[in-house]
């Protein structure tokens, strides 16, 4: 007598639970980025103040920025969470694995990227407090926007790989339509790195993005496959 093969499987439960991180990226994302713009930057002043009086500003309310970068990189993190249900929907969609890696690989670098900037803008804040010019936190506040535009080529593949796994599928294919437009409007805002004035795409690319996050897990959630 032989003992029966033994199948490996993954329950539905660990996969829903994985895709509910998708909207709580979303919500959480959306929540800190509505308290950063009423809360905190207003502190900073103006872009157009002088670079001295913008410095001190920030630097007298740097328990609000630190409590704002924390929520920031916290609510980033989440979207580490989902990359569970992102892997075992891909290789689904994708026996080879390919689509699954590469969405993963790059889900890990967005999940990076732009909570780093928050950290970076921490070590500002103290670089500052010990002593430093306080123009140099004037300066620092481009760490946000160049670490949100650096973190759009991750997110070119991390979209690109979801949308040709929903379209090996033959699913959703608004998602696959939407996806196309965030990637061109994501890779445009990127040139941010180049010029300042490409800040608003690059701002409504992202919030884009999210959507789009939070419109898959809810699509997932509902497909309950």
């Amino acid at each position: 007598m032989t003992a029966p093969a033994v199948t490996a499987t993954t329950t539905a439960d660990p996969v829903r639970t994985s895709t509910r991180f998708g909207l709580a990226f979303t919500v959480c994302q959306l929540l800190v980025m509505i308290a950063m713009a009423v809360f905190v930057l207003p502190h900073g002043g103006a872009p157009s103040d002088p670079a001295m009086e913008r410095g001190q500003s920030v630097q007298e309310a740097a328990g609000l920025y630190r409590a704002g970068n924390f929520a920031f990189m916290a609510a980033g993190s989440l979207l580490l969470g989902f990359l569970g249900a992102v892997w075992a929907r891909l290789r689904r969609a994708d026996a080879s694995g390919v689509l699954a890696t590469v969405a993963v690989a790059s889900g890990v670098l967005l999940a990076l990227i732009w909570p780093l900037a928050g950290m970076l803008h921490d070590v500002a804040l103290e670089t500052a407090a010990g002593g430093a010019d306080p123009r140099i936190l004037a300066g620092w506040d481009a760490v946000a926007p160049y670490g949100l535009a650096f973190s759009v080529f991750a997110r070119v593949f991390f979209v690109g790989a979801i949308a040709l796994g929903l379209r090996a599928t033959g699913r959703a294919p608004w998602l696959v339509r939407s996806a196309a437009v965030v990637v061109v409007l994501s890779l445009v805002g990127s040139a941010t790195l180049v010029s300042g004035a490409l800040f608003p795409l690059l701002a409504l690319s992202t919030f884009g993005y999210e959507l789009w996050v939070a419109a898959l897990a809810w699509h997932w959630l509902r497909d309950g496959r």
